[in-house]
């Protein structure tokens, strides 16, 4: 499915106070569902999950309405679900793009206890409700938690040149929306690959079972997305998109 890119820094995310509200029958299907992965895999969280319920364009600026909902609701809408049905879950998150001064995106390839073992995507993860304030969802809170959660680091150790900045959003076929959150350094993809193993091994005990069982990087342009298609590892969709977009961001 194509995916497309919305060039908007003043992006408002606004998130209702109610939580997604399943039918009884739905919601036991899906309950079983998530019973039956943790048969298989018990480590799994049901942690909450942001879902898209409207986008609209108000000639300023790009407004996003989404609702909460949990983990097993959307693994089962992931899976079982048709894109027209009304409770399939449009997933929203936040991408941390931490960029290199010469030109590379650095990303994660996921590890094995995660649900998609060796997939190729940006650093980032599902909204949690502290990231909601007053009703309006703060992707830079959101992408600065998961980058320290993934990689140990904070955008103070990451030497950039300018304040972490919503640089827009990806939007796909299904309406899933990844929002774009950039981080320009002044380091050197080498050099951040160095800091990001250097946190790792410094802090064994925190990444036992970390999210990310590798960096890598990925130049950014038309080469990123050749390099990408040539990897045996597979990625997701929205980061070709972007890979394609940020290189006039970074010039």
């Amino acid at each position: 499915m194509p995916v497309s890119w919305i060039r908007d820094p003043e992006l408002q995310i606004l998130v209702s106070a109610k939580l997604v509200t399943l039918p009884p029958e739905l919601k036991a299907t899906v309950d079983a569902h998530w019973d039956s992965i943790l048969v298989r895999q018990p480590h799994y969280f049901r942690g909450p999950v942001l879902s898209v319920e409207t986008m609209t364009f108000s000639g300023l600026q790009w407004i996003i309405h989404a609702k909460f909902t949990d983990y097993a609701h959307y693994l089962y809408s992931r899976l079982q679900l048709s894109s027209s049905h009304p409770y399939r879950v449009r997933v929203l998150f936040a991408a941390a793009l931490v960029m290199s001064h010469d030109r590379f995106l650095m990303a994660g390839v996921m590890g094995p206890d995660t649900a998609r073992p060796g997939w190729i995507q940006s650093i980032g993860g599902s909204p949690i409700f502290q990231d909601v304030t007053h009703g309006v969802f703060n992707p830079i809170r959101s992408t600065n938690q998961e980058l320290k959660e993934e990689t140990g680091l904070s955008p103070e150790t990451l030497w950039l040149n300018r304040d972490p900045q919503v640089l827009g959003c990806t939007v796909d076929g299904n309406g899933s929306v990844a929002v774009a959150v950039g981080y320009f350094s002044r380091l050197t993809s080498v050099e951040l690959k160095d800091l990001i193993q250097q946190s790792w091994e410094s802090a064994p005990q925190i990444h036992t079972r970390r999210e990310l069982a590798d960096v890598v990087a990925i130049p950014l342009g038309e080469s990123g997305i050749n390099w990408m298609r040539n990897r045996r590892e597979r990625h997701v969709r929205y980061l070709e998109r972007m890979v394609r977009e940020l290189q006039d961001w970074h010039a």
